[in-house]
């Protein structure tokens, strides 16, 4: 054999190899996975189930609360908690991919959002695959003083996660999450179960953190027994949503010089108010000046310095945008010198609904100039 032939082979050899090893760790995670399923009650009584809705007692550090779970096997959530030590209660709905608190009908950040799925204990017993994805082995390994099997996944922001099952009886026993930009760590340990149905569920959870323990007794666990009207969406926090996207949509219009995109949302008279002048221009004029700018500014950055602050008239036919945006880009100037150019923005936006499509009608600007140089 010669050796290019051999190296042809060895690289073979090794490819094979590698797949292997995939395809024994996929047989392996999937024995595991049909095993826990069948711990908890088996495919077949869970294709049943539609809604679960919990109501637990707890305690942490700072003292007693209550924890109240509506979760839906289609992704609806919702999650409250009321506190014996703070007077303002959680009170979370998520719809898909939109999640908003009825405290001023204000969105909530991703990772809220993470948190509340993370609660969802007794969903999570069965719908661990739909919760989570990209799963890999990880060893044995003693969580919560029992023999466990540890498989690494990522969550819903595509984070990392780490599950356990219960050697002995297959269930899932808990999680390890790692926070984000730290190195702590939540664990969540699923300490008894109960009968419910036909199904075994979690019915007392210890949530550790680095302020201590926070365990949760579940009193309550019913199935189907939900109502999903309750996660109607609020025309107000619709049109919240529906702002934030358009204001996104500028940031990927700016970076992708797509000028038609950026003034469709215009309304066909824009007023803007900036250097003590106002002047008004239809939707072409303005479409004219996006596109000359664009061609003659290369964008480096386009960035919000602080998150946009963002009021709704009560009738939901006005709204403000406050934003602070920062401009990093260059130019040529006269000479055909490039000359990078750095500026801190302050605007407010003013937009109407019109036609049921929000539209923006006002812009009044500030800038500062932080760099120009060549």
């Amino acid at each position: 054999m010669t050796g290019t032939s051999s190296t042809a082979f060895l690289f073979i050899s090794i490819v094979c190899l590698g797949f292997s090893t995939v395809a024994a760790q996929n047989s392996e995670l999937e024995k595991l996975f049909s095993s826990s399923i069948e711990a908890v009650g088996g495919a077949k009584e869970i294709n049943k189930i539609r809604s679960i809705e919990v109501f637990a007692d707890c305690t942490g550090p700072n003292g007693k609360y209550t924890t109240e779970i509506v979760s839906f096997r289609d992704g609806k959530a919702r999650f409250t908690q009321k506190f014996s030590y703070k007077t303002t209660p959680t009170d979370i709905f998520i719809n898909d991919k939109l999640a908003w608190e009825t405290a001023g009908f204000s969105l909530v950040s991703p990772f809220q959002g993470l948190v509340v799925r993370l609660h969802e204990y007794q969903k999570m017993a069965f719908d661990f695959q739909k919760m989570f994805h990209d799963f890999a082995l990880e060893g044995n390994e003693v969580f919560a003083n029992r023999a466990s099997v540890k498989v690494r996944a990522k969550n819903e922001l595509n984070g990392t996660i780490y599950l356990y099952f219960d050697a002995e009886t297959k269930l899932l026993s808990g999680y390890v999450l790692p926070i984000p930009g730290s190195n702590e760590s939540v664990k969540n340990v699923f300490n008894e179960w109960r009968n419910v149905g036909k199904l075994k569920l979690p019915s007392k959870v210890t949530a550790t953190d680095n302020t201590g323990d926070w365990v949760l007794n579940f009193q309550k666990i019913s199935l189907n027994k939900a109502d999903a009207k309750i996660f109607e969406i609020p025309p107000r926090v619709a049109d919240l949503a529906e702002l934030l996207r358009l204001h996104e949509q500028q940031k990927t219009a700016h970076l992708t010089y797509n000028a038609e995109l950026f003034v469709e949302m215009f309304a066909d008279n824009l007023t803007q108010i900036q250097r003590g002048n106002v002047v008004t221009r239809t939707k072409a004029e303005n479409l004219a000046r996006v596109k000359n700018y664009f061609s003659s500014f290369k964008f480096i950055e386009w960035e919000n310095l602080k998150p946009p602050v963002v009021k709704i008239s009560k009738d939901g036919t006005m709204a403000t945008i406050i934003v602070q945006k920062r401009v990093r880009g260059t130019y040529k100037n006269d000479k055909g010198e490039e000359i990078l150019d750095q500026t801190d923005f302050a605007w407010l936006e003013v937009w109407e609904k019109i036609d049921g499509k929000w539209k923006v009608v006002t812009v009044a600007s500030t800038e500062k100039m932080i760099e120009n140089k060549k």
